[in-house]
């Protein structure tokens, strides 16, 4: 207890007026002579009679309003000083990894070692789900993959784990698959100091039916894709229209179709629908003068596709209204009509910068090659935009983003030297071939991999502990005030009792 005003206990010294005034106030009765005594005569002597103090409870009660009322005076509090937070201590596990039972095996001494020393388990997710020891025991002991549909954006969960564990003293571990597919948009800038992110190395493969054209009436070909960490690539079958099962990397895929629909049913149950492709490809590029060198790359890019997969198709300068495809390399705006176009009809728009670039040095890693990038324009759009590709740093190159029936791809740098690399690299076919055959979502299959440098954020973020809260006062002034309060009556009753006698 502390007093904000302690100059105000001096006021104490006031019970001496009540104990002086009980000293003087001392009440002389009246002399009456009774028998003899009234013959005697007055002794010549006084004495000083002892001093008694009268009514001393009442005393008692006075002085002790008076203490009360200077201790209140004084502005008495009790200071009660904030708790320290507890710290946080918690491991957070992609569920790839929970899923996958070799993954499993791999981390689970250091998983069991951390739960040991008080960690909580919790999965990656948006809801940062908790895991239960039971629930652990049961996924340790199995040895049986499961299929989960994971849509987490790893990048994205990094500012609300960070907001979960805002104190220096808290400690997390966070383990996490390194493949593609889970990091979408812009790598975050930094991590907290107190998150240690490990990425796991998987080597897990993925085979799927990218498309199917109709080469002739009792003829397929079909279009396979086969994903590693390293990259995707494409493989090309012939195969009779009437078909039933197919062999790929020693894997049999059952086929079946109906109507213009094809599916293919893998070893591992998964399924691959894809729509047998019978009309030519219609693609209408629109570009002004100085975007012609773009133009040049963008033809030959797509002429390597048509020539590799027998799909015919129709290149056009003019816009067409009935095109699949519109490259826009103009640098006026794109018309109104066309962007109804795509919501309506189903139309894929390809969007190339009018905005100012700026330079930077960077590269796109992709099957066999790392492709530079000179000039990159700033980023347009809202965040509905999915990276497809993207520079080593994390930098976003190609976006698209679902615009009703259609899709509208942003393209940030270019295919000309000035730009990039990729109008001379014979990786750009590869690049775009699963850019017009849409009917597969290849995101599902893709288990290529990051680099830790193009995964984790390029520096530690300091992690300061919030302003402690102010220690909690509790004011005795009030209470003081009515125990004075109440004495007083009491004070006034016994009194008034005493003047009646």
């Amino acid at each position: 207890m502390i007093f904000l005003a302690p100059y105000w206990l001096f006021a104490a010294s006031a019970i001496l007026i009540p104990i002086a005034i009980h000293l003087w106030n001392k009440r002389q009765g009246k002399t009456v002579k009774m028998g003899s005594l009234r013959w005697l005569e007055a002794s010549a002597s006084n004495r000083w009679s002892s001093i008694k103090l009268n009514n001393v409870w009442l005393l008692l009660l006075r002085c002790l309003i008076l203490l009360l009322l200077a201790v209140a005076l004084a502005q008495p509090v009790i200071v009660r000083p904030p708790q320290a937070p507890e710290s946080r201590k918690a491991l957070y596990v992609g569920q790839e990894l929970l899923y996958e039972s070799s993954i499993r095996q791999q981390l689970q001494r250091i998983i069991d070692s951390l739960l040991q020393r008080g960690y909580s388990l919790h999965s990656y997710t948006p809801d940062f789900a908790a895991i239960s020891q039971e629930q652990w025991q049961q996924l340790s002991s199995s040895t049986a993959d499961s299929s989960i549909q994971n849509s987490s954006n790893y990048w994205a969960l990094l500012p609300a784990l960070a907001e979960r564990h805002p104190q220096p003293q808290d400690s997390v571990w966070l383990f996490t698959s390194d493949q593609q597919q889970y990091f979408a948009g812009t790598r975050p800038d930094g991590i907290p100091e107190n998150i240690r992110w490990i990425p796991v190395a998987s080597e897990a493969t993925a085979t799927w039916l990218q498309a199917a054209v109709q080469t002739s009436p009792d003829s397929l070909l079909l279009f396979v894709g086969n994903g590693t960490r390293e990259g995707i690539t494409y493989s090309r079958y012939h195969t009779p229209a009437t078909a039933q099962t197919i062999t790929v990397n020693n894997q049999q895929l059952q086929l079946q179709r109906q109507a213009d629909t094809l599916q293919a049913i893998l070893p591992d149950k998964s399924i691959s629908r894809v729509h047998v492709q019978t009309e030519p490809l219609q693609i209408a590029i629109l570009a002004n003068e100085a975007q012609q060198p773009e133009v040049r790359y963008l033809q030959a890019a797509i002429s390597a596709i048509s020539s590799y997969t027998e799909w015919p198709t129709h290149i056009t300068t003019e816009q067409d209204t009935t095109a699949d495809w519109i490259f826009w390399l103009r640098s006026d705006e794109v018309p109104p009509q066309l962007q109804q176009q795509i919501a309506e009809q189903g139309l894929k728009l390809w969007v190339q910068p009018v905005t100012e670039p700026s330079a930077i040095k960077a590269s796109m890693a992709t099957t066999g090659e790392e492709v530079a990038v000179h000039q990159l324009s700033r980023i347009i759009g809202n965040n509905a935009q999915q990276a497809i590709w993207a520079t080593q740093s994390g930098e976003a190159l190609l976006t698209v983003q679902p615009v009703g029936k259609g899709h509208l791809y942003r393209f940030r740098s270019g295919f000309s030297p000035d730009w990039s690399g990729l109008g001379q690299s014979a990786q750009l076919p590869e690049l775009l071939l699963p850019l017009l055959f849409p009917q597969q979502e290849t995101g599902m299959h893709d288990v290529r991999a990051l680099d830790e440098q193009q995964l984790m954020p390029a520096q530690k973020v300091a992690v300061f502990a919030p302003e402690a809260p102010e220690a909690q006062r509790i004011s005795l002034l009030p209470w003081l005030v009515l125990a004075a309060f109440i004495l007083f009556l009491i004070e006034r009753i016994i009194a008034g009792r005493r003047a009646t006698v």
